[in-house]
Parts: C-alpha cells; structure tokens; sequence
C-alpha cells in the first residue's frame, strides 16, 4: 500500500531545486541571526522560524516549479 504517488523525473527535479532554495534561505537566516547575536546578545528570530522558513520556502519553490512545469506542458499540447 502507497500512501503517497510516486514521483515523475520532472517532479524530482523540481524537488532538488527547492530544496536548493530551502537550503540556502535556512543558511542566510542562519547567518543573519548569528551576526544579529553577536552584535546585540539578542536573538533576532528563534530556532522555530528559522528552520520552518527554510522547510516553507523548500515546499513553496517546488509548487511553483510543478506549476510552470504543468503549464508548459499543457501549452504545448495545445
């Protein structure tokens, strides 16, 4: 039993790109918090929103690859 579809090639891809985009959103936060930190001795944003904006933005750059990947797929069979 499956509970999930299993990915096409394009699909795929497009995971890898968002979670490239993911990925490095999560190290500039990172960064930007660190630097915030040793300046002031205060955090500028908690661990919760650093690492859910890098899981966020991972999902959001995958829907939109698969988006325009569909459109265009659907464009040409017109």
């Amino acid at each position: 039993m499956k509970l999930f579809k299993s990915m096409n090639e394009k699909e795929s891809l497009n995971w890898k790109k968002g979670v490239f985009f993911g990925f490095y959103t999560y190290l500039l936060i990172s960064a930007v918090n660190y630097l915030y930190y040793s300046i002031t001795e205060n955090v500028l944003f908690s661990p919760a929103f650093i690492f859910l904006s890098g899981l966020i933005v991972a999902f959001v750059f995958e829907f939109i690859f698969n988006c325009k990947g569909k459109k265009q797929s659907y464009t040409k069979a017109k």
